[in-house]
């Protein structure tokens, strides 16, 4: 059954069931596909790790009347969102396209559309996931996408250089994107001395859109122009930097920190947990500048970091790239307000938390600001992190008694009685059983490894 997540798309659509993604390849989009594989660009896209690579799967009598080809995707773990992404991935992703439109007009071909969810970070890098976005390009004729490309990706990211990195974030509002008009009118008067905004923002934005539909199939283009034009984008977004801004978090685990015989102890007790219970996919929860997160990557198979401090992402993201880890991927969200299943039926955009599982659970230094600051009961966070979780979850339990908390507690009227480690170990074995504690070095905080019982929601 065709899902929602394609329904758009005439080309084709996809269906995942069972951690296997098929795509499915339409009669109508034959030629394209077959132009794909036989000019090589496939390959070149796949070796420079720009597309998603694939297989095909044997087709039965009644399925090749049906459909051209099925595609078997190599599978993208976690699949992060535009709205969870960074400044720096998005920008990743805008100069990924730019270069796969470069090379695909070398091959005849052009990218059809140009959506930010066609794209997903896989492997550390930002990765083209839609093999059915290419189409002929014939001499002449003009980038059919570009529009789509201003509204969706290079504006968005215009938003977040200029005004707030939190921009991103607000494109879960409005999965289509945004009219240039409307981009324009919140992008700052410095911004026009920018070329590439005043042109293809700004200047693009006053063009009536029904007049450049009637005209777009007359207007003369060729292949120099449109690789001067895709060339200059990319030179110019390369240079852009976002002001730079310390986090609400950034630094935590350099000056935040109890005592670093805390930090010590804690990195070899949880190093040691993660050796024992050798976990498939870790969630790390509030995961901060990623420590623990590359420390667990050491350990399992793949790691999903979160954190709703961008700054953190941000600069997690970056290391990822510098140290060209493979198995961690990145999401930007607020545990108390997790991004919801969006667009058609609300399943187009799958939510965070349906995407969110592992068998392992990291909650370090996290419970205290999810009950103190977000006033969440201990039972929901319970609750919330069995949902998440198969197997494991190690959670730091953060004391009343401790200086972060008792500053957090001032001037508030909520005198947070249930906020006790009693409760906290109340709570928590609802849905799972104790399998060890450690009161950590030269503070009052412990660690707890709990396993999930069988057959807890």
């Amino acid at each position: 059954m065709q899902q929602a997540i394609s329904y758009r798309d005439p080309s084709g659509f996809v269906i995942m069931e069972d951690q296997v993604v098929k795509r499915f390849v339409s009669h109508s989009y034959a030629n394209e596909y077959d132009l794909l594989m036989r000019s090589g660009l496939y390959r070149k896209l796949v070796t420079e790790k720009l597309l998603i690579p694939h297989t095909e799967a044997e087709l039965s009598l009644a399925d090749q009347h049906r459909y051209h080809r099925v595609l078997l995707p190599e599978l993208v773990p976690f699949i992060s969102l535009p709205y969870e992404w960074s400044y720096h991935q998005w920008k990743e992703a805008v100069i990924t396209l730019l270069r796969i439109n470069t090379i695909a007009i070398g091959y005849g071909m052009i990218l059809k559309d140009a959506t930010p969810f066609n794209f997903s970070f896989h492997k550390g890098h930002c990765i083209l996931i839609d093999t059915l976005s290419f189409e002929q390009y014939h001499e002449g004729q003009p980038w059919m996408a570009y529009r789509q490309f201003c509204e969706t990706m290079l504006g968005p990211l215009a938003l977040m250089k200029y005004n707030d990195a939190d921009w991103g974030k607000i494109q879960r509002v409005s999965i289509s994107g945004w009219n240039l008009p409307f981009i324009s009118r919140h992008l700052p008067w410095r911004s026009y001395f920018k070329l590439a905004i005043l042109v293809h923002v700004h200047w693009h934005g006053t063009y009536n859109k029904t007049q450049h539909n009637k005209t777009a199939g007359k207007t003369t283009f060729n292949r120099e122009k449109l690789l001067m034009l895709w060339q200059l984008m990319e030179k110019s977004v390369s240079k852009w930097q976002l002001p730079s801004r310390s986090g609400v978090w950034a630094g935590y685990y350099e000056h935040g920190i109890e005592t670093a015989a805390y930090l010590h102890d804690k990195v070899q007790v949880i190093t040691q947990w993660l050796q024992n219970s050798h976990p498939g996919r870790v969630i790390d929860l509030g995961t901060n500048n990623g420590k623990f997160s590359l420390i667990a990557s050491q350990y399992a198979k793949e790691v999903v970091a979160v954190d709703s401090d961008h700054a953190c992402i941000d600069a997690l993201h970056q290391v990822i790239r510098q140290q060209n880890s493979t198995n961690i991927s990145t999401a930007i969200a607020d545990l108390t307000q997790p991004t919801p299943g969006l667009g058609w039926n609300n399943k187009e955009r799958a939510s965070l938390l349906s995407r969110l599982q592992g068998d392992m659970l990291l909650a370090l230094a996290l419970v205290h600001h999810l009950c103190i600051t977000g006033q969440v009961p201990l039972s929901f966070i319970a609750q919330l992190f069995a949902g998440i979780t198969s197997r494991y979850a190690i959670v730091e339990f953060v004391p009343p008694s401790d200086p972060k908390v008792i500053a957090m507690l001032r001037n508030r009227n909520n005198p947070f009685d249930d906020y006790t480690e009693t409760n906290f170990i109340h709570c928590f074995s609802e849905h799972f059983m104790l399998v060890a504690k450690h009161n950590c070095e030269a503070s009052a905080r412990k660690l707890f490894l709990w396993e999930k019982k069988y057959g807890a929601p």
